[in-house]
């Protein structure tokens, strides 16, 4: 066995290596000159065997420990052995090692090698070399075709497993795509509809139109009812756009299938025709989304809105969308959209009148308009409306002889020569519209109905502006029933252009004196309104009454100080308070505040004389006594006075109408409403009502609306009597009227650069502003006086169309005399006063007489 490790080279390798790596551990000795012996394991000797001879070399040499010890430890058996000894340990037993693995290597390796030579031979190798060739030949075979199959294979699994992996991702990008893709309404087809303003005539009792707007200039778009129109006429459509659209949802799989086969043939130059693979539906969603992208993720949304639309619509729902949504090239230069407006176009008449052959020729335009349009090209339309009759007759919505009928028909188009003479009845596009036009200077009341009608569709959208409403509004789909009445209307238009009215002065700066006006009902239907004196120049331009914001002087005490009292039994008509300033430190660094015509009297008053002659020191008592946070809740929240919450909560503001940035007239006359109609708010509106212009689906319905209780009606009652007496002694004088009572509230700001009226009649309820817009220097207006301004502007149209109406009455307000010290009501022994009105839940008798 030794002799044959030692002829293996392997193993001589491993025997050198052990020799060097003890020699390369042997520590050299001092004592001796001489060369160590080269020491070669030759023999299977024990290792013991070395380590004595070793010893008796070199008697006098220690041990090698492997851990160095300064101290000498007898017992042997507690030190590390020495590095030969583990060598020589190592070295005999890698030589055992090694023989037993090399010696079952080379009997595994003949093995199996027999065992491949009978596989391959089907048993025992054959002794004739040209059998072991053909054997061989076929080994190499069946080798290759295991390796091919084996590749094929592999092949297959990884195209699966792609398969399964890129399905997977699709499957999960088409299921978000489908959660993310907008559902389309029906109604956002509104966008192709003109938008329409009317106003009701006082004499028919009709509404007329007063403005048009269209979305483009020139674009006829009139709505159809599919109920109305002869079914050969929708089936026109359906057959040449999409003979399967009653039986798919939305998508039709064939038709898109085919459509991309075509668009492959075309690519590669095999075909040179070209047809889409959209639906009915599909086109619908293009149309009114305007989106016509080409991209793959734009037919990705197009295929799942078309999917949500035909869940939530009927078929014919969808078909009139449609018709009314398609475009059908230019006649006369007007772009028509909706077939209504092609039957129009093409042949002067409406699409219910239609017949097959014309229905036909209609059908064949929305394909290519252009091409198609048969007063540029009849031909082209010739030989799609034949093959559109064809489809009609194919798929049995017409009969043979129906079929050969319209083949033979012959077509007039509105743009042939004569046309008009064959057909004096004809329909022209200009007259589809109510042959209405719009006037160049649109008037306050339709510029009013616009802009709060914007300010509607931006809250309800939440656009980030009015004029992301009006542009949203000018979009087409609406139309809008004006509360204005006619008669109102025309007055104040000729009362603000006629300068008369008002004055002619400038101040420092230029600037002609400015003003504005509204009426209303107490319904809140505005009924007239003027924004500037002079010419309206400009459309959607700045309007006083709606835009400006202006200080109200004394007109405001009414609807704060005085209203909130009166409402909470903190005075009566005839409280008795001193006119005197409050004092310093309270509502500024001085007593505050002075009178319009000078400091407090320091005489004793009741409070009807308070507010009949517009003294300011009443209503900063009721504000101190009360505080300013309950009166600017009452002005805010009950009379809806749209102040500023951090600059108007205070002493001015709420008092003498100092406000920060002021109030408008619509506003302004709106708080006064509940003290004509007996305690009842309804917000001021100049749209009756609103409707969707496709869909009929009404959006705003003021006129029957519910009003908002704001104050009792004891309130209201006395408020309104309080006003009177303003009129018929106090301020407003200028404004009373020989038919009709007038109740009202006259105002004036510190500086003259503003005055204010608001003017209450049964029949009316109106305001009015007189200032400058820009300049400080009012001394024009020191001369002027609202109500009769307000009488010249309208009082005397109200005075002239005045009616029977009175103002509501209220049984639960006593009507009595007061005693005049006291202010009580009066006993038989007080001394003589007036009469006046008090709510039954504040009217104490006096007591002091």
């Amino acid at each position: 066995m030794s002799k044959e490790i030692k002829e293996d080279s392997n193993t001589d390798d491993i025997d050198s290596l052990l020799d060097e790596i003890a020699a390369d551990n042997k520590q050299p000795d001092d004592s001796s000159s001489h060369d160590e012996p080269d020491v070669r394991w030759k023999s299977d000797e024990p290792a013991q065997t070395d380590k004595k001879h070793s010893e008796k070399v070199h008697p006098e040499k220690k041990k090698i420990r492997l851990f160095d010890n300064d101290e000498e430890d007898d017992d042997d058996e507690r030190h590390p052995e020495t590095f030969r000894e583990l060598f020589e340990n190592i070295r005999n037993d890698t030589k055992d090692q090694w023989h037993d693995f090399y010696t079952q290597f080379q009997k595994d390796r003949k093995r199996r090698k027999e065992k491949k030579q009978l596989e391959f031979y089907g048993g025992k190798p054959p002794e004739d070399k040209s059998a072991r060739s053909l054997y061989i030949g076929f080994y190499a075979i069946k080798k290759f075709l295991s390796i091919v199959a084996t590749t094929i294979f592999s092949m297959l699994l990884i195209f699966i497993i792609t398969g399964t992996i890129v399905g997977t991702v699709v499957t999960v990008y088409i299921l978000s795509f489908m959660d993310t893709t907008t559902a389309i309404t029906l109604k956002e087809s509104k966008e192709s509809f003109s938008s329409y303003i009317y106003s009701m005539n006082k004499e028919t009792e009709n509404y007329d139109l007063v403005y048009r707007v269209t979305p483009t200039d020139h674009d006829v778009r009139i709505r159809t009812d599919i109920n109305k129109l002869p079914d050969y006429v929708k089936y026109a459509f359906v057959c040449t756009e999409d003979e399967r659209f009653y039986s798919h949802e939305g998508v039709d799989y064939k038709r898109t299938a085919a459509a991309v086969a075509n668009l492959a043939l075309k690519y590669i130059k095999l075909s040179d025709t070209y047809f889409g693979g959209s639906t009915i539906t599909q086109q619908l969603i293009k149309n009114v989304t305007q989106d016509d992208e080409d991209t793959w993720d734009r037919k990705m949304r197009e295929i799942f809105s078309a999917m949500k639309l035909e869940k939530k619509y009927t078929k014919d729902e969808i078909l009139e969308s449609y018709l009314d949504t398609i475009y059908f090239d230019r006649v006369d230069s007007y772009n028509m959209y909706g077939i209504e407006a092609a039957a129009i176009g093409y042949y002067g008449k409406p699409a219910a009148e239609l017949t097959i052959a014309e229905a036909a020729t209609l059908s064949a335009i929305p394909q290519n308009p252009n091409k198609y349009n048969p007063t540029k090209d009849f031909e082209e339309n010739k030989e799609r409306k034949e093959y559109c009759l064809y489809k009609m007759f194919e798929l049995g919505v017409i009969s043979s002889d129906e079929y050969e009928e319209a083949m033979n028909q012959e077509i007039f188009l509105t743009t042939m020569p004569d046309f008009e003479d064959t057909h004096p009845d004809y329909v022209h596009l200009t007259e589809s519209n109510d042959d209405f036009e719009n006037p160049e200077i649109i008037p306050w009341d339709v510029d009013t109905a616009i802009k709060e009608f914007g300010s509607y569709l931006k809250e309800k959208n939440e656009l980030d502006s009015i004029e992301d409403g009006i542009k949203m509004f000018n979009s087409g789909g609406y139309k809008l029933y004006l509360s204005t009445d006619q008669d109102v209307q025309t007055h104040l238009n000729e009362s603000y252009a006629d300068w008369s009215n008002f004055f002619t002065d400038t101040d420092e700066n230029g600037e002609k004196v400015q003003s504005s006006c509204v009426v209303m009902d107490y319904k809140g239907h505005i009924l007239g309104i003027a924004g500037q004196i002079g010419e309206k120049e400009t459309n959607l331009g700045f309007n006083n009454a709606i835009d400006a914001h202006r200080q109200p002087g004394s007109t405001i005490k009414p609807v704060t100080t005085y209203g909130y009292a009166i409402e909470n039994d903190k005075i009566t008509w005839s409280s008795y308070y001193y006119d005197r300033a409050l004092e310093a430190g309270v509502a500024t660094n001085e007593e505050w505040p002075n009178n319009y015509d000078g400091k407090p009297s320091q005489g004793y008053y009741p409070v009807n004389y308070f507010l009949k002659r517009s003294i300011n020191t009443l209503p900063a008592q009721i504000a101190f006594n009360n505080g300013l946070q309950p009166i600017f809740d009452f002005a805010t929240q009950k009379l809806h006075l749209e102040l500023d919450p951090t600059m108007d909560l205070d002493y001015s503001p709420l008092c003498v109408g100092g406000l920060h940035t002021g109030v408008t007239v619509v506003n302004l006359a709106n708080a006064y409403m509940p003290y004509g109609n007996g305690g009842t708010y309804y917000k001021a509106s100049i749209i009756a009502k609103a409707e969707d212009s496709k869909s009929g689906e009404l959006i705003i319905d003021n006129d029957n609306r519910t009003g908002e209780p704001a104050v009792s009606d004891q309130t209201a009652y006395v408020m309104n009597k309080l006003l009177q007496k303003v009129i018929n002694e106090g301020t407003g004088t200028a404004a009373q009227l020989s038919n009709t009572t007038v109740a009202g509230k006259t105002g004036t700001t510190e500086n003259w650069h503003d005055i204010t009226f608001v003017g209450l009649t049964p029949d009316y309820l109106s305001a009015i502003w007189v200032g400058y817009s820009n300049g400080d220097n009012s001394y024009a207006i020191e001369a002027q006086n609202s109500a009769r301004i307000w009488t010249r502007v309208f009082g005397t149209y109200a005075n002239e169309h005045a009616t029977d109406a009175k103002f509501p009455e209220c049984d639960k307000v006593i009507y009595a005399r007061y005693c005049s010290q006291t202010g009580l009501l009066a006993n038989p022994g007080c001394p003589g006063g007036d009469y006046g009105y008090y709510k039954s839940s504040n009217c104490a008798y006096c007591t002091s007489h």
